[in-house]
């Protein structure tokens, strides 16, 4: 019984040592958390500028004739508009 209640004690030391450690871990990551936020904000922000400028540029080209649809990307388009190019550039 008595090396019962010995292994019951050192189980418990263990325990209170490995809570001990996640307390540590767990400041240590809500630290960085406010840091991460910002990181992904500014990806997130650099993304949504990618994608409109990615707009733009074919926004220009479709006004210089030119087809921007998946269909037929590239090729000079006819006097009509293209349907394709017109749902493609409806998306934005």
């Amino acid at each position: 019984m008595e090396k019962t209640v010995q292994e019951l004690k050192n189980l418990i030391m263990d325990l209170i040592y490995e809570i001990g450690s996640l307390k540590e871990r767990v400041a240590i990551l809500e630290e960085e958390k406010p840091h991460d936020r910002i990181q992904k904000q500014q990806r997130q922000i650099d993304a949504v500028k990618l994608q409109g400028e990615s707009y733009t540029n074919l926004g220009r080209i479709y006004a210089e004739g030119f087809h921007v649809c998946p269909v037929a990307y590239g090729e000079p388009r006819q006097e009509d508009g293209c349907l394709f190019c017109m749902a493609f550039m409806g998306k934005e």
